[in-house]
């Protein structure tokens, strides 16, 4: 039995997401783990052959976005390919799946640093069918360790890709300025909030002793590729034909 209900599926539709709390199994919460610090452990020796502290939005020891590494990592294409991030992709994109990006989303302890209103569509420059975003809790969520927060669309009454304007200092582009405060993800560890790519989103910084992780996973319902280009922009790996799963690991 699904444990997407027709009640996610509408509110998906009407408010661009849905939230299914201790989806994942012990198993997978562990191979999520033990891949991000695998993960970690790589981007902090590529930073010291750069001699840097930063690569793109990754600031050492505050914030870590590790991207496309799904298949470096022990073992991570089995949570990336399973029968829950199928079932997720049937109830919102319907029976043709591709992976289009995966990243961890990491704040470090007493130093994560907060992430601005977007949209994930706002990254990519140029229009496009929305996708989906699964994001992953891989340690519990709360207000202080700068869990996510996600805008219905009808708070502010957006369901369309808008101009987002890049910091110069941190890399992050924002989409919203207004005040309306969006929906906490307060939620324990093995939960997955899954919003549209026009869903604005943000994060708070990380105010515990602990490491925060997150685990995204993207899927587009067709290979996404830039105007003029032949190759699929970031993964564009083939997961569902027919409803049916092509990889499972």
């Amino acid at each position: 039995m699904s444990c997407i209900t027709e009640e996610k599926q509408a509110q998906f539709r009407e408010e661009g997401y849905f939230i299914l709390e201790r989806v994942v199994s012990a198993e997978q919460l562990k191979i999520l783990r033990e891949a991000c610090d695998h993960l970690i452990d790589a981007m902090h020796a590529e930073m010291d052959r750069l001699g840097t502290d930063h690569i793109h939005i990754s600031h050492r020891h505050k914030r870590y976005h590790i991207a496309k590494q799904y298949d470096r990592a022990p073992r991570l294409g089995e949570f990336v390919f399973s029968e829950l991030m199928a079932e997720i992709c049937r109830a919102t994109l319907g029976d043709t799946a591709f992976l289009f990006y995966d990243q961890y989303v990491v704040k470090a302890a007493e130093q994560g640093m907060a992430f601005s209103w977007h949209q994930d569509s706002g990254y990519l420059g140029f229009s496009h069918t929305p996708y989906i975003t699964c994001w992953t809790a891989v340690d519990d969520m709360s207000l202080a360790n700068g869990t996510a927060y996600v805008m219905p669309f009808s708070h502010i009454g957006i369901r369309t890709l808008v101009e987002h304007v890049r910091d110069d200092v941190t890399g992050d582009k924002a989409g919203y300025f207004g005040e309306a405060p969006g929906v906490p993800v307060i939620v324990p560890a093995g939960s997955v909030a899954v919003f549209s790519s026009l869903s604005f989103h943000r994060s708070g910084p990380n105010t515990t002793d602990q490491m925060r992780r997150a685990y995204v996973t993207q899927y587009s319902p067709e290979i996404l590729r830039r105007p003029g280009e032949t190759e699929p922009m970031h993964l564009g790996v083939p997961f569902l034909e027919n409803g049916r799963r092509i990889l499972t690991q």
